[in-house]
């Protein structure tokens, strides 16, 4: 298959968290299929070698790894897999998220008499709301500070962070999501500089 050169990713490494989810697999099955050799990096394993399983069915190169990225102990021993496996990591999509129940409200908008047994801004759980922030914020900050490290002398080499509307417009309900989004933006601006 011959590629446009303007998108011929041959020879590059690209690592994506979260690359079990609907938006992260889709965006590393496009990378391989422009040729790049991608290191899927998830949770739940059996997720990410499905998705390495379609790229190969494709003729393209992928590599699954478990990995939580809320561990650095678990990131540094799979950036030293990927770069042993595959090479130092040219590109890296940050897309591992997601969103707790308990940091979630049950109504739009707050009104003063609420029905018994809504969850509201005032009932939200602590824990949950900083797991959210966390898994959210500091799931991209961390494979960052690990991946980057092989990337700062490389020239052409990018970190795409996902984040999401709600980091510009809050979105009802997920105050937590919302804010960790929102931080994401401003470490990709900040990192920018």
């Amino acid at each position: 298959m011959s590629r446009d050169p303007l998108f011929d990713l041959s020879d590059k490494i690209a690592v994506v968290t979260g690359a079990g989810g609907v938006l992260c697999s889709e965006i590393a099955i496009a990378l391989a299929a422009r040729g790049a050799k991608v290191a899927l990096l998830g949770r739940t394993e059996q997720k990410v070698q499905k998705v390495a399983e379609t790229i190969r069915q494709n003729g393209g190169n992928a590599t699954a790894y478990r990995c939580d990225v809320m561990d650095m102990g678990d990131l540094e021993t799979i950036s030293q897999q990927v770069s042993g496996e595959l090479g130092a990591c040219d590109i890296l999509i940050n897309g591992a998220g997601g969103n707790q129940a308990d940091a979630t409200t049950d109504t739009e908008v707050f009104e003063a008499e609420q029905q018994e047994g809504l969850r509201t801004f005032f009932d939200l759980s602590i824990p949950a709301f900083r797991a959210t922030f966390d898994l959210n914020f500091i799931g991209t900050l961390q494979p960052i500070k690990v991946f980057a490290r092989q990337m700062v002398t490389k020239s052409n080499s990018v970190v795409l962070n996902i984040s999401s509307m709600a980091a510009f417009s809050p979105l009802t309900k997920v105050p937590a999501y919302s804010g960790a989004k929102a931080a994401v933006n401003n470490l990709t601006q900040w990192l920018a500089t």
